[in-house]
């Protein structure tokens, strides 16, 4: 299927774009044509690949910061493969530009696929997505910077700062069996989701989004839990229902016990998984990003259940019933007057 079939604003709405295996065979082979000291890492060398490019495409943000590197601060390939699948999630006519600049000469629809829409994922309860796309939500301080960091490989600072605008954090997850997907977190900094939220589309590009909160903070819970709650609103209203799970951070500090007992409590209510406690600082993940994959890649699970959404679910219930009681009905109604053309045929027959 051919990218340019599809205008822009359709590209943004429910659907997604990824490499092919030809695109990511391609890029792997130029890793390897340009890491000319076969150290397993670019540096230097990324400004020979893109030479014939009109820049650099990941010396700014959002690609800037975004992977992991190494010690030295050299790009890995999982690293570099995981920017370019970044970019060609966020921005795939830049993308598909990028790989013809650097020698790709295949055409567009042999380097992208489009995935099917997410609706049509949650109605068939499965997905064939290899790059999920996940939203991250907090109040400030609540340690959104530093699950990013530590998403891609970087050490924990008590110095990190809140994020002031959008930034994006893109890694393979090894899955159990063997598989390997690609996940990108998105910080949703506090003071802009009111903005995002007005915006009926929002949701629509999200394959699954968690909330996190400060576990020792009373404040942090609750502003979660608002968040939380906003987003699965908004989600119902919008049709663009997303999968959910709540984080519970710095879990090396004592708890706020309220959060712990509330949290468990709206996790029941809305019928989502129990809150990941983690702690970046003591490295103890309790493997979130891999449970993170795991629901979105169950995308009709998680889905909060707000009072529109359980109400609704009712009415469909009552009228599957109403609907059976009659088909049960009519079909009694049937088998009886056929009985009784029989009944009647034969005292015919014996009169």
């Amino acid at each position: 299927m051919s990218l340019f079939q599809f205008p822009p604003s359709v590209l943004q709405i429910s659907i997604s774009v990824e490499l092919t295996t030809e695109a990511v065979e391609f890029l792997r082979g130029i890793f390897r044509l340009f890491d000319t000291d076969n150290d397993g890492a670019l540096q230097h060398q990324l400004e020979d690949l893109f030479a014939t490019a009109p820049e650099s495409p990941w010396s700014e943000l959002p690609f800037e910061d975004s992977a992991e590197i190494t010690a030295s601060g050299n790009l890995p390939l999982n690293a570099f493969l995981s920017e370019w699948a970044l970019m060609t999630l966020i921005d795939p006519k830049k993308s598909m530009a990028n790989l013809i600049y650097i020698g790709y000469t295949g055409a567009p629809a042999s380097a992208l696929h489009v995935t099917r829409r997410r609706s049509v994922d949650r109605k068939k309860q499965k997905t064939e997505r290899n790059v999920f796309h996940c939203f991250v939500f907090g109040p400030k301080n609540a340690g959104k910077t530093a699950l990013l960091n530590s998403f891609i490989g970087r050490p924990f600072s008590k110095s990190d700062t809140s994020t002031t605008g959008e930034r994006f954090a893109v890694n393979v997850v090894n899955q159990v069996g063997g598989n390997k997907k690609t996940l990108v977190l998105r910080e949703i900094p506090e003071d802009e989701v009111k903005t995002f939220l007005s915006k009926k589309t929002f949701l629509a590009a999200c394959d699954v989004a968690v909330f996190v909160h400060d576990s020792s903070s009373e404040h942090s819970w609750k502003r979660s839990r608002e968040l939380l709650v906003e987003v699965a609103k908004q989600g119902e209203e919008s049709g663009y229902g997303v999968p959910c799970l709540l984080i519970a951070a710095k879990d090396d500090l004592d708890p706020y016990p309220m959060a712990v007992r509330d949290s468990l409590g709206i996790s029941q209510e809305l019928g989502i998984e129990a809150p990941v406690r983690v702690s970046m600082k003591l490295n103890t993940m309790n493997d979130v990003f891999n449970r993170i994959l795991s629901v979105a890649e169950h995308p009709h699970l998680s889905i909060p259940e707000t009072e529109t959404r359980k109400n609704r679910k009712k009415y469909l219930q009552v009228v599957n019933r109403s609907l059976m009681c009659v088909s049960v009905g009519a079909a009694a109604a049937f088998v009886g007057l056929a009985a009784y053309r029989v009944y009647l045929a034969r005292r015919n027959t014996s009169g």
